[in-house]
C-alpha cells in the first residue's frame, strides 16, 4: 500500500476563546518524513493548535484530515503519566512497554479464541524485540536505573524523559510534541536531536532551542496574533524569510484593496445607467459581486523589537574567590532541585545495597575557583550535577560543609533564581518594583516586556513559566551589578525575546556566571566554560570540550582556579586614570583581540571610568550651601534657613521647622546628637527663645543656665552668600573645628 503525501492536513481551521481569536483561515500539513516546528510569542496558541491537530480540541471551523490508519500522538508540556491500560504495572517500564506494538499484539492474543491463536503467537514472536528497544530507549533517555520506580513518583524532568521515551516508542505516523527540551539538559538535548533526525513518521514540535530548531527543521510555521504563516526550510531560510513573508502579505493587502476600489469605483459609474438597461444592471452586479469576492490576507501585528540593556557597575580585577569548598545533602531529608534525580536513582540502588554512604552524596567536592572581572562563564553539565548549588554556595546562600569563599570588595551581585527570577512570588509585581525604582519606572521597566496595567497587580506565583521569566528580565534591566548570576534564565522564553536577552547579555560590561542549556546562548555569550563532574569542578577550554565531555568522549580539563593570578592594581591616587582610559579604548578595536580579552578591557574600562567618575565628584563636587556646621558627638550637623524656615540635616537623619513669635516648631526623625546641636545653634547663635520637638518643649534661659556655651560651633558661610541677622550673644572667644 503507498504511503499517503499527506499524513495531517488542517483547512481553514479557526479557534477561539470568548472573544480573542487564536488562529483563523489556518492551513497546516505535514508529509512523510517531514521535521516541522512551531514557533511565536507566548500564549500565541501554539499549543491550542496541537491539541486541535491531534484531535483532543475541536475546531470552530476548518476541516482537520487524516489517512485511515495514520496514528497521531500528541506529547503536552509538563508529561504525567495519569492512568495505564489493564494489566500494565504501575511501573516505569511497565507504563513504557505498555505503549509498544508488542503489548498490544499481547492483549489481542488473550481476546482471541483458540483457532485463530496460532496466527497471534506468531506476531508476538515477531514483535519481541520490542522488549530490548523499551530498555535500550530508555537508557537513552537516562532512565535505565529506574525501571521498577513507580510513576507516581518521578520529578517533573524524569516524567517528561519517559513522556519523549514513549512517544518514540509508539512509532506513530504523526508526532506532535509540545516545548519537549523544556526539562531536559545539553545532554538529553543532543540525543533528542538524533532521535528526531532518525524518526521514520513525521514530527512537529514547539521548541524555543534554537540549536534544536536548525538542525532538525524542514519546515518552519510562525503563528502570531491568529495568522499561521508557512515557510519552507530550515530555520536560517526562515529567519531570512520572515521579513520577506511581512512584505508579502502587506503588499497583497494593499493590492487587494487597491483592486477592490477599482471594481467598486466602476460599479458606481455605472449607476445612472443601470436603472435604464438591464445589461448595464447585470454588469454593475456582476462587478459588485467580484468585489465582495476579493480576500485579503489578515494583516500581521506590528513586529514586536525586545529591547534590553542591562548596565554593570566597576569591580576589582578578582571578583571572587573560593577555596576547597564542599557540599553534601541526606537524600532522604534533601528538597534541593538539583539532587530530585539522583535521589530516585539512590532509592532504586539502596533496594539492593544498604550501606551507610548510600545515605549521603557529596553534591561539590573541593571546589576551588577564581573569578575575574568581565568573565562570562557558562556552567554546563547533567541535571542533577549540582549546579544550582553551587551557585547558591558562591552567593552565600547555603553554608558549606567546608572551604570558604570571598567576594571581591564593594562587589554588588544579582541573583536571578530558576523558579521565580529574583522575585517575590507572593507579592503583587508592580509594588516590588515601585519599592525598588519608583512608580513611573517601574511602569516603563514593565511596559518594556509586554507587562500591561491589568496584570501589574498579580503575584508572580499565579503567573506562567514565560511570564515569570519576562518579569526578571524586567528586573534584570533595572538592576546595576558588578556579579550578575542567573539559574537557566531561557527557560519558557520566546525566540525574539531570547535573542534580545542574548544581545544584553553579550553588551554586558560587567561580570556573569549563568546556567543554562541553551547552546546558542551558550556559543555566544560565554568565554569561560565550567562543568561539574561527579561533583568535581573543572574548566573546559572551549564549549566543543564541555560537549565532548557530557556526551563521555575524550575532552580536555582546566583548573577553573584561572589561568593567570590577577594582577596587583595601583592605588587611585598613584594612577593616571585618563591615560589608562584611551589606553583601553585603543586595544578594544584591536582586531586579533579574543572574546574573553575583549571582555575583560570592557570590564577595565568601566572600572576606571567608575573610579574616574568619583576622583571627579571628590574634587568638583560643590556642597548644600549651610550657615552653621556642627559637630556634635562625633556628628556633623548642618544648618541652615530661609525667611522662617529652618533646616538640620546630617549622615544621622534631619529636623526642619518654622520659626515664628521667637519659637522654633521642629518636626521629623533623627538621632538625639541632630536636635543637640540644633538647640545650640538656636539659643546660642541666634537669640530663639523656645525650641518645640513634638511633645517636649526646651526654653533658652534654662539651657544657658544648664549648658556653659563653649567654642563649638564651625560657623562656615558660602562665599558672597549674607547672613540675615547677627547673633543676639556675642560669639565665643576662638572658633574651633
Amino acid at each position: 500500500m503507498a504511503r499517503p503525501d499527506v499524513l495531517l492536513r488542517l483547512s481553514d481551521g479557526e479557534k477561539s476563546f470568548g472573544e480573542r481569536v487564536l488562529f483563523r483561515h489556518a492551513k497546516f500539513w505535514l508529509e512523510p518524513r517531514e521535521r516541522a516546528v512551531l514557533v511565536g510569542p507566548n500564549g500565541a496558541g501554539k499549543s491550542t493548535l496541537f491539541q486541535a491537530l491531534a484531535g483532543r480540541l475541536p475546531l470552530d471551523e476548518g476541516k482537520l484530515e487524516r489517512p485511515r490508519g495514520t496514528t497521531v500522538v500528541y506529547l503536552p508540556q509538563d508529561f504525567r503519566p495519569s492512568s495505564l491500560p489493564p494489566g500494565g504495572e504501575a511501573t516505569l517500564y511497565g507504563t513504557a512497554y505498555a505503549i509498544t506494538p508488542l503489548y498490544r499484539a499481547e492483549r489481542e492474543l488473550e481476546t482471541l479464541p483458540p483457532e485463530r491463536a496460532g496466527e497471534a503467537w506468531n506476531r508476538v514472536r515477531e514483535l519481541s524485540f520490542w522488549k530490548g528497544r523499551v530498555a535500550k530507549t530508555l537508557a537513552d533517555f537516562g532512565l535505565g536505573g529506574l525501571w521498577e520506580s513507580p510513576v507516581g513518583g518521578l520529578s517533573g524532568g524524569e516524567g517528561v524523559r519517559l513522556g519523549l521515551a514513549m512517544t518514540f516508542l509508539s512509532g506513530a505516523d504523526v508526532l506532535l510534541l509540545d516545548e519537549p527540551t523544556t526539562h531536559l539538559d545539553l545532554k538529553m538535548r543532543l540525543w533528542l536531536e538524533e532521535m528526531l533526525l532518525a524518526y521514520r513518521g513525521a514530527v512537529a514540535l514547539i521548541s524555543h532551542d534554537r540549536a534544536l530548531v536548525a538542525r532538525v527543521a524542514t519546515t518552519v510555521y510562525h503563528l502570531e496574533a491568529g495568522v499561521l504563516v508557512r515557510v519552507p526550510g530550515g530555520y536560517s531560510t526562515y529567519l531570512q524569510e520572515r521579513e520577506r513573508v511581512r512584505r508579502t502579505i502587506q503588499k497583497a493587502r494593499k493590492e487587494a484593496d487597491k483592486e477592490r476600489e477599482r471594481l467598486t469605483a466602476s460599479a458606481d459609474s455605472m449607476r445612472p445607467f443601470a436603472q435604464y438597461s438591464a445589461k448595464k444592471s447585470r454588469q454593475r452586479d456582476s462587478l459588485i459581486r467580484r468585489a465582495q469576492r476579493i480576500e485579503a490576507p489578515d494583516p500581521l501585528p506590528p513586529e514586536r523589537r525586545w529591547s534590553l540593556e542591562i548596565a554593570a557597575e566597576g569591580t576589582p580585577k578578582l571578583v571572587l574567590e573560593a577555596k576547597d569548598l564542599a557540599k553534601s545533602y541526606v537524600l532522604r531529608q534533601t528538597q534541593n532541585a538539583d539532587l530530585v534525580g539522583a535521589q530516585s536513582f539512590a532509592s532504586g540502588a539502596r533496594q539492593n545495597q544498604n550501606h551507610a554512604d548510600d545515605q549521603k552524596r557529596q553534591v561539590i567536592k573541593n571546589a576551588t575557583l577564581r573569578i575575574f572581572r568581565g568573565d562570562r562563564i557558562a556552567l554546563v553539565g547533567t541535571n542533577g550535577a549540582g549546579k544550582t548549588t553551587l551557585l547558591r554556595l558562591l552567593l552565600s546562600r547555603e553554608f558549606p560543609d567546608a572551604g570558604e569563599r570571598t567576594l571581591g570588595l564593594g562587589v554588588g551581585v544579582a541573583y536571578l533564581d530558576q523558579l521565580y527570577h529574583g522575585l517575590e512570588p507572593d507579592k503583587s509585581l508592580f509594588v516590588q518594583f515601585s519599592s525598588r525604582f519608583g512608580e513611573a519606572r517601574a511602569a516603563a521597566l514593565l511596559g518594556r516586556v509586554g507587562f500591561r496595567p491589568p496584570h501589574w497587580n498579580d503575584p508572580p506565583q499565579s503567573f506562567s513559566g514565560g511570564e515569570r521569566a519576562r518579569a526578571g528580565l524586567a528586573l534584570l534591566g533595572a538592576l546595576r551589578a558588578g556579579l550578575l548570576v542567573m539559574d537557566e534564565p531561557t527557560n519558557h522564553i520566546e525566540l525574539e525575546l531570547l535573542e534580545a536577552l542574548e544581545r544584553a547579555l553579550s553588551d554586558y560590561p560587567g561580570t556573569l556566571l549563568f546556567v543554562s542549556h541553551d547552546r546558542t546562548l551558550i556559543k555566544r555569550v560565554a568565554t569561560r566554560f565550567w562543568g561539574l563532574e561527579d561533583g568535581i569542578l573543572v574548566e573546559y577550554p572551549n564549549y566543543a570540550e564541555a560537549e565532548a565531555a557530557m556526551l563521555g568522549k575524550p575532552a580536555v580539563r582546566l583548573n577553573p582556579y584561572g589561568e593567570l593570578p590577577p594582577e596587583t592594581e595601583a592605588s587611585a591616587e598613584e594612577r593616571n586614570l585618563e591615560d589608562e582610559r584611551l589606553a583601553l579604548l585603543e586595544r578594544l578595536h584591536e582586531v586579533r583581540l579574543t572574546d574573553r580579552s575583549r571582555a575583560r578591557l570592557r570590564a577595565d574600562l568601566l572600572a576606571v571610568e567608575d573610579e574616574l567618575d568619583r576622583r571627579y565628584a571628590h574634587e568638583f563636587y560643590l556642597p548644600v550651601p549651610y550657615r552653621y556646621r556642627v559637630r556634635q558627638g562625633g556628628l556633623e550637623v548642618f544648618a541652615d534657613y530661609e525667611l522662617s524656615y529652618w533646616r538640620f540635616w546630617s549622615s544621622a537623619g534631619g529636623l526642619e521647622g518654622e520659626y515664628s513669635n521667637k519659637i522654633l516648631h521642629l518636626e521629623g526623625h533623627a538621632d538625639s546628637r541632630v536636635l543637640q546641636a540644633a538647640l545650640r545653634v538656636a539659643f546660642e547663635l541666634e537669640g530663639v527663645q523656645v525650641v518645640r520637638y513634638g511633645k517636649q518643649t526646651f526654653g533658652r534661659d534654662k539651657y544657658l543656665e544648664e549648658f556653659k556655651p563653649s567654642a563649638w560651633v564651625d560657623e562656615r558661610r558660602p562665599p558672597g552668600k549674607r547672613r540675615r541677622r547677627k547673633p543676639k550673644r556675642p560669639a565665643p572667644p576662638a572658633p574651633a573645628v
